[in-house]
């Protein structure tokens, strides 16, 4: 390997990405400002539902750059032992990660959306506020086409530089963070099934609680209906994502004290509230039953909200600061 060949590399497709993939990035606030404007205003409602689709089409393009961007850095992102000189490994940093959270999130709630049947009238004005909600933080927090992955590429690079710097105990210590970073978290299989379980787990939940408010305003049960069957839809996709968490964290953080982060006492408060919303619907020929499931979904989606928040605000395993 050669450290300067490949970080010049990698800094071209950056570059190359950037130049696909800015104009994408900077039609996403535009398009959510319309979509907001379209679900606010009664009567330009009609042009929601292809807006919608058109969202979706964008996202999906932007989402099959990125597809390019990765397989591109999963080629140039080896990892070379200081020892042997011969690559142990490529580092396969998935889709899911840093910067494009967000946009995996409006990616996977658009389509749902566009999917929506059973009081898709009703539904998809709040649904298209969330979505330009995700779409608009996709490209203005999370820039994943002009500062893709800063985490990654910052360890990487700095990996690259201490390999060209000759000094063997600073090579050896860059390998073992590198090594230990491929291993246990861009590569394990469960880097690969337990963030898309939630965010597949998080549209659904944003569709229940959409049809929540509706039921609210609309006082009819069949809109609390709607609303339990997208929460039953994510219910299971949570609880598998969760339950593979946490294998994942014992292997991966091994000697920290995960079990206090912000992040995993959020989550399991989250699964708490969802797993009671779906049981209180036994009772809801009770009186006030009703308002309580409503009150539950409603709190149930605000904390998913800050299960989210809290990688960046709460320090922790899982956090970002």
């Amino acid at each position: 390997m050669n450290p300067a060949l490949v970080q010049a590399e990698i800094a071209q497709l950056i570059q190359t990405l950037s130049t696909i993939g800015a104009p994408l990035q900077a039609l996403l606030p535009a398009a959510a400002v319309l979509l907001v404007a379209l679900a606010v205003v009664p009567a330009w409602r009609p042009f929601l539902g292809p807006a919608v689709a058109a969202s979706a089409f964008v996202l999906l393009l932007g989402e099959i750059v990125l597809v390019w961007f990765h397989w591109r850095l999963y080629d140039l992102a080896v990892v070379v032992s200081p020892d042997t000189g011969r690559i142990v490994g490529r580092v396969a940093v998935p889709l899911w990660v840093e910067s494009e959270k967000l946009y995996v999130w409006a990616l996977a709630l658009a389509l749902m959306a566009v999917l929506i049947r059973r009081h898709r009238q009703e539904l998809l004005p709040g649904v298209t506020v969330i979505l330009a909600v995700l779409m608009a933080g996709a490209a203005l927090w999370g820039k994943p086409f002009t500062e893709p992955l800063p985490s990654f590429l910052g360890q990487y690079l700095g990996y690259l530089q201490a390999m060209a710097s000759g000094d063997p105990a600073r090579m050896f210590a860059a390998y073992q963070g590198m090594e230990g970073a491929r291993q246990f978290y861009y590569n394990t299989v469960y880097m690969w099934v337990h963030p898309p379980a939630l965010f597949f787990a998080y549209a659904t939940f944003a569709i229940s609680f959409v049809a929540t408010l509706v039921m609210m305003r609309e006082r009819h049960s069949a809109y609390e209906t709607t609303s339990y069957r997208w929460a039953r839809l994510g219910y299971l996709p949570l609880t598998a994502g969760m339950l593979l968490g946490f294998p994942w964290a014992i292997i991966a953080w091994q000697g920290e004290s995960w079990w206090w982060s912000g992040k995993v006492n959020m989550s399991i408060m989250m699964w708490i509230l969802y797993t009671a919303l779906l049981h209180a619907r036994l009772y809801l020929r009770r009186k006030g039953m009703w308002r309580w499931v409503a009150a539950i979904s409603i709190l149930a989606f605000l904390v998913l909200l800050l299960t989210y928040l809290a990688t960046y605000i709460v320090p922790g395993a899982h956090s970002y600061m």
